[in-house]
């Protein structure tokens, strides 16, 4: 039986991950100096440069992730499924990063991340019906989101005089 390699999948999922990884990344990147070094941080966050890894592992292992949604086959309902889910949660991911870094909605990009968290929940309980390999991927993202959800929970709370959704910049 031959098996099929799918490097030119391999190659769109992480493009098509990385790309608005690129966008999270310049939008974290670009508050560093400005807003976001200002801010009362938790103190088990890591440093910016970790953070920035951490960013690029994340979006890697979304790609990886939509990759193996892809070679599950799209021509099942339950991959199709899998799919959307996915692709809305990546969309969540990028108004989160939009919302915390961009508009400095600290209190909103936490109900975002939330949400965030809530559809890889989703996402992972319709990968396990459809496309198990996935959910290798897509399990350290979930813990990553745990992580910076609270990160974005203890960042509202320490950090209580600012506005609540944010401003313009």
């Amino acid at each position: 039986m031959k098996q099929d390699h799918h490097t030119g999948r391999l190659i769109i999922s992480l493009i098509a991950c990385l790309i608005p990884g690129y966008i999270a990344l310049y939008l974290f990147t670009t508050s560093i100096p400005g807003w976001y070094s200002g801010l009362k941080k938790p103190g088990f966050l890591p440093s910016d440069l970790m953070v920035f890894y951490a960013l690029i592992l994340l979006f890697c292992l979304l790609g990886l992730s939509l990759y193996s949604i892809w070679c599950a086959g799209l021509d099942h309902n339950e991959v199709k499924a899998a799919l959307r889910f996915f692709v809305f949660t990546l969309t969540l991911l990028m108004l989160w990063f939009a919302s915390f870094f961009f508009l400095q909605a600290i209190f909103f990009a936490f109900v975002i991340m939330v949400m965030v968290i809530a559809m890889i929940l989703c996402t992972l309980a319709q990968i396990l019906r459809s496309a198990v390999t996935a959910a290798f991927f897509i399990v350290p993202c979930l813990i990553l989101m745990i992580i910076i959800g609270y990160a974005n929970l203890m960042i509202v709370e320490l950090n209580a005089g600012l506005p609540a959704w944010g401003i313009i910049p």
